[in-house]
């Protein structure tokens, strides 16, 4: 009887499943990868009376791209005009920046780094300054000090190196795949080419008569 067709489909469906099964993971296990903002200072929802700089902390180190930091974004608007006055600063899991605040009231700081994943996150928060009488307010700006796009607008997406590395390691991992599938049916063949587990030939048909069944006497 033959196994050896059976078994090699068995085999290749057990592949296209565990791949399935890859493909079906690896999103969620980038999601869950992703580093999270720890804390903020000001912090979320607070009132402070002075204000010299942002600083954000995150759950692991923060990756720098490009020159000048250009992956990383912290801008602080007031009344449609921006307060900072730099481009951030990263230092192992922190991003912080300059601000000269302008007149009192609420402010808004938007945010955009790449996480050690190399997925950029971003996300906003806002706080109230309130500076004593007599402090001197900043005009601002009508733009960004560093770059110009808005941060905080678009989180959650694979920076150009993190995509070429998932590729990579995408396809080294399918021909690994691929290589154990084969080296495994090769397993299956004898030195000659024909399967291990061939069909049953004649002599082993129900009811046919074994050499040593035979009476040499008869």
């Amino acid at each position: 009887m033959t196994t050896t067709r059976p078994l090699r489909t068995s085999v290749a469906a057990l592949a296209i499943a565990g791949l399935a099964a890859i493909g079906a993971l690896v999103p969620a296990l980038s999601a869950s990868a992703h580093d999270q903002l720890v804390s903020t200072s000001p912090a979320d929802g607070s009132t402070v009376t002075e204000l010299s700089n942002i600083e954000l902390t995150y759950s692991a180190t923060l990756l720098s791209i490009g020159e000048d930091q250009r992956s990383a974004a912290i801008q602080v608007v007031h009344d449609g005009r921006y307060y900072e006055s730099a481009c951030p600063t990263l230092r192992d899991n922190t991003a912080s920046v300059a601000v000269a605040p302008g007149s009192a009231g609420d402010y808004e700081v938007r945010w955009q780094v790449v996480s050690s994943d190399g997925h950029t996150i971003s996300g906003e928060y806002s706080f109230v300054y309130q500076p004593g009488s007599g402090a001197a307010a900043a005009e601002g700006a009508d733009a960004p000090a560093c770059g110009g796009e808005e941060a905080g607008a678009s989180a959650d997406q694979p920076s150009d190196d993190s995509i070429l590395i998932g590729a990579a390691v995408g396809i080294v991992g399918l021909a690994a795949i691929a290589i154990v599938v084969a080296v495994f049916l090769g397993r299956r063949r004898d030195p000659f080419g024909a399967d291990s587990t061939a069909e049953d030939g004649p002599d082993d048909a129900p009811g046919a008569a074994r050499p040593q069944d035979l009476d040499p006497r008869t």
